[in-house]
């Protein structure tokens, strides 16, 4: 019975899947991989504020702001997405905290700076470049602060 139940929840949520292009990157946060490194989750909406899924191009940038307020590049990733890269996930913390259909990367570990030894001894605070290229879409945007 319980097998039943599962296969039609499936059978459920495959037929209430929001076909409708993206329009905005809705939700970008990120969080600590140890100390080496960063996670980053983002959610996708369509034009009425639905979660939405879509293939194309995840660029991920990482900047850190050094001792002396000059913005540099940690590192930078981008990765293929497919519809079948997107799960529920959980964003926002406490009485905020909701579960919407997003991808999560990969740990994106710092990569080699010029400035990393004085970025890790000093600010920990940086932005984040995001944006997702849909395949036959427009580009969309979002900058977001971390603290480490």
């Amino acid at each position: 019975m319980k097998i039943a139940g599962f296969f039609l929840a499936l059978l459920l949520m495959a037929g209430c899947k929001n076909e409708n292009s993206p329009k905005l990157l809705k939700e970008v946060e990120v969080r600590k991989d140890g100390s080496k490194g960063l996670i980053v989750s983002v959610a996708l909406v369509d034009e009425e504020g639905k979660p939405t899924t879509a293939e194309g191009l995840l660029l991920v940038e990482i900047q850190g702001i050094s001792a002396q307020d000059s913005v540099f590049t940690v590192t930078e990733v981008d990765t293929a997405l497919t519809e079948a890269s997107f799960r529920q996930l959980s964003f926002g913390e406490g009485s905020l905290k909701k579960k919407m259909l997003g991808f999560e990367t990969n740990p994106i570990p710092y990569k080699t700076s010029e400035q990393l030894d004085s970025y890790h001894k000093t600010n920990k605070k940086g932005l984040m470049q995001v944006s997702f290229k849909p395949v036959g879409g427009t580009v969309l945007h979002q900058t977001v602060t971390y603290e480490l």
